[in-house]
């Protein structure tokens, strides 16, 4: 299985289109549910099991299905949004945490939020604000800090994934989101919530 940090680099929207992207979204998802965890200071795991992806294409004229307005890192007005430096860097917002993937040079945003995950073997949590305090929570500024870091691991045995429309997103006009960039392991779906 491909490493996460490999899998999020070589990611190029420019070489997408409305369909292909869903397959470029579901090689992400299998590596974020199959292919490791997050460590939080050397002792807690966090292992993803739903994601939510968000695309903003930054050009003059860009299609519209690259045109996602529910992407939250990105220019709204007039003030510049600087890109993220780093792949894999973590967005807190108010609606919980992005790992984002953006490309300054191909002028786009990139970004997956997680719905919904596990703490080492606990119960699957669905409220993704709660993650701030399972990653950023366990820490002080004393001591050791806060160390979060991405371990690629291997021996989780792929199963299916699934992928349906985001949740709790409408459009300018009050419709419903109808892009099917939310992806989810099937052995939890029971868990989820889908409204």
């Amino acid at each position: 299985m491909t490493h996460l940090e490999e899998v999020l680099t070589r990611f190029n929207a420019r070489e997408a289109d409305a369909e292909s992207i869903l397959g470029e979204f579901r090689k992400i998802a299998e590596t974020v549910f199959f292919g490791g965890y997050f460590l939080v200071n050397g002792e807690t795991r966090i292992y993803p099991v739903d994601i939510e992806f968000y695309l903003y294409g930054e050009k003059k004229k860009e299609e519209t299905w690259m045109q996602d307005k529910k992407m939250i890192h990105r220019k709204t007005g007039r003030e510049e949004v600087p890109y993220f430096p780093n792949t894999g860097s973590f967005f807190p917002h108010t609606f919980g945490i992005d790992i984002t993937f953006e490309n300054s040079g191909q002028e786009y945003r990139a970004s997956f939020l997680i719905r919904s995950y596990r703490k080492n073997d606990e119960a699957v949590e669905t409220h993704p604000t709660y993650l701030w305090d399972d990653l950023f929570g366990e820490a002080a500024f004393s001591g050791s800090g806060l160390s979060v870091i991405w371990v690629d691991d291997e021996s989780a045995e792929p199963k299916e994934v699934c992928n349906c429309t985001r949740l709790n997103l409408n459009d300018e006009k009050g419709k419903p989101d109808t892009k099917p960039w939310r992806y989810y392991m099937k052995s939890v779906e029971k868990y989820l919530v889908f409204k």
